[in-house]
């Protein structure tokens, strides 16, 4: 009997050494699959950056374009601009509600058109409000659809200003919700 309890006791000790040693294979394992990431992440990191040759090329290209000359447009001068406050008009959509921000500036001639346009901005806002108010979602999100809207628009101001005043009428902002 003494030997068979001596016999449990020595196996239930190996079987708890044998459970001790799981865990710590366990972590040295983690330990060295976390070490070799890091050094996997620490060399594409430091590698993976442009020389410094390519960084002063790329600043050489990048100064040359700022020094060189900007071409004109079609020969023609640029006209006086006009920024007119940002348009926010709910879309005739009426399967769901969305909205429409846009804000505009305008193209005019000269400064005697921009003086006219100042005095007429209320009919000008006011037509480019119910035009912008009566679009739906497919007429204004395609590219097709708002050169159409711009068309519409440089029509409907060019009749409140006179036609030969507006030269063009561009978006610097078209947000539809």
């Amino acid at each position: 009997m003494a030997k068979d309890e001596k016999g449990a006791k020595n196996k239930g000790a190996a079987e708890t050494s044998g459970k001790k040693k799981k865990p710590i294979l366990l972590f040295i394992i983690i330990g060295l699959v976390l070490l070799v990431a890091a050094g996997g992440g620490a060399f594409f990191f430091l590698y993976s950056a442009p020389s410094d040759e390519e960084i002063a090329n790329q600043i050489a290209k990048d100064e040359k374009a700022q020094h060189a000359p900007q071409p004109q447009e079609s020969g023609q001068a640029i006209g006086v601009t006009l920024e007119l406050t940002p348009f926010v008009v709910n879309l005739a959509d009426p399967k769901a509600r969305h909205f429409l921000k846009a804000s505009l500036v305008l193209e005019l001639s000269n400064e005697d058109a921009k003086e006219v346009a100042q005095k007429l901005m209320p009919r000008i806002r006011n037509d480019i409000l119910m035009l912008l108010s009566s679009q739906t979602i497919e007429d204004v999100i395609s590219i097709e659809g708002k050169v159409r809207l711009r068309d519409e628009i440089i029509a409907r101001v060019s009749r409140i200003v006179g036609s030969n005043r507006l030269r063009n009428v561009y978006f610097s902002q078209f947000v539809v919700q």
